[in-house]
C-alpha cells in the first residue's frame, strides 16, 4: 500500500515536495526540542564551527535498531554516537569535519566545485565563497537546499574533463553498485592538482569489504550493511585501494591527527580521506 501511494504522488509530481516539507518540519521540531533540552549545557568545551554556539555536550545520534547490529558487529565508523548534532543549528559531526578541513587545509574561494547530495550547512558555506554545482541522482530531494540542483549519475557524469577544482561527495560511494566507475568519473572531471573529499562509513576491523550489489531489499541491506539503501560496508584498506585504483593519490588523516579539531565535537574514531589528482 505504501509503495502504491508513493507511486501516485510521484506521478502527480508532488512526492519530493511533500518529502522536503516533511523533513523540514521534522528538523525544525527536532531543533526546537534540542535547544530546549540542551539549554542547561550552553557554554562549554564544544563549539560548532558553523554557528559558533558552545555547549558542554552536543546531542547524541544513534542508529536505528535494524541498522545497529551490522554497524556494531563490524565496528563501522558511520557518524553515530555522542556529540553528533549541534543543538543550536543541527549541524552534524561529519559536516563539521568537512568544514574544519576546508578552513584549515584548503581555501575554496573562487574555486569551481562539484557537490554531490549537498548538505545544507556545507552548501551554504561553499556558495558564499565559490562557484558550486550541486548534483544528485534524485535532485528533487535537495531542491530545498539548492533550487538549481542538477540531475547526475555519478557513474556517468555529464561534465567535461578537468572542469572542477574540488569535488565533495560525502557518504555516497556506499550507495553506488559500481563505485569504482564513480570514482573514475570524479577523477576525470577534476583538474590536475584538484582535490576530492570522499568520506564513507568504513570498518576498522574488516579485512575485506562486505558487499552484494544484487540485493535490493531494504530489510536485508539494513541487516548486512547497516542502512536500508547501502550496498556494502567498506574495509578501510580496501576503500583506500579502490580510490588509488581510480587514479587518486590518497592521504588519510587518522583520528589522532585531528585532535586539534576536537573542540568542534567530531566523532573521535573518524579519520579523513583527502584524494588528490
Amino acid at each position: 500500500m505504501k509503495w502504491f501511494f508513493k507511486g501516485i504522488l510521484k506521478k502527480l509530481g508532488i512526492y519530493h515536495l511533500l518529502q522536503r516539507n516533511y523533513r523540514r518540519g521534522l528538523l525544525f521540531f527536532q531543533n526546537t526540542l534540542l535547544k530546549w533540552r540542551y539549554r542547561k549545557y550552553v557554554g562549554g568545551e564544544f563549539t560548532c564551527n558553523f554557528c559558533n554556539a558552545s555547549y558542554s555536550r552536543f546531542a547524541v545520534r544513534y542508529p536505528e535498531p535494524e541498522n545497529k547490529i551490522a554497524l556494531e558487529k563490524h565496528h563501522v565508523v558511520a557518524g553515530y554516537g555522542e556529540n553528533t548534532w549541534c543543538p543550536n543549528c543541527m549541524s552534524t559531526a561529519r559536516e563539521r569535519l568537512v568544514l574544519a578541513m576546508l578552513q584549515s587545509r584548503l581555501n575554496p574561494a573562487g574555486m569551481n566545485i562539484l557537490h554531490f547530495s549537498p548538505e545544507k550547512k556545507i552548501s551554504e558555506y561553499l556558495k558564499a565563497k565559490a562557484n558550486v554545482i550541486s548534483v544528485d541522482i534524485v535532485p528533487g530531494f535537495y531542491e530545498g537546499i539548492d533550487q538549481h540542483i542538477q540531475y547526475a549519475d555519478a557513474t556517468r557524469l555529464n561534465f567535461k574533463n578537468e572542469k572542477f577544482d574540488m569535488v565533495i561527495a560525502n557518504h555516497i560511494m556506499e550507495h553506488i553498485p559500481d563505485d569504482i566507475k564513480a570514482m573514475k568519473e570524479i577523477y576525470r572531471v577534476l583538474k590536475p592538482g584538484g582535490i576530492a573529499f570522499l568520506q564513507v562509513p568504513y570498518s576498522t576491523t574488516l579485512e575485506n569489504t562486505i558487499e552484494d550489489i544484487s540485493i535490493n531489499d531494504p530489510v536485508q541491506q539494513s541487516a548486512l550493511f547497516g542502512q536500508r539503501d547501502h550496498v556494502r560496508i567498506y574495509a578501510f584498506k580496501d576503500y583506500s585501494a579502490r580510490l588509488a585504483s581510480a587514479g587518486f593519490k590518497v592521504e588519510f588523516l587518522p583520528p589522532a591527527t585531528l585532535k586539534e579539531f576536537a573542540r568542534f565535537a567530531l566523532q573521535p574514531d573518524e579519520g579523513f580521506f583527502i584524494c588528490r589528482k
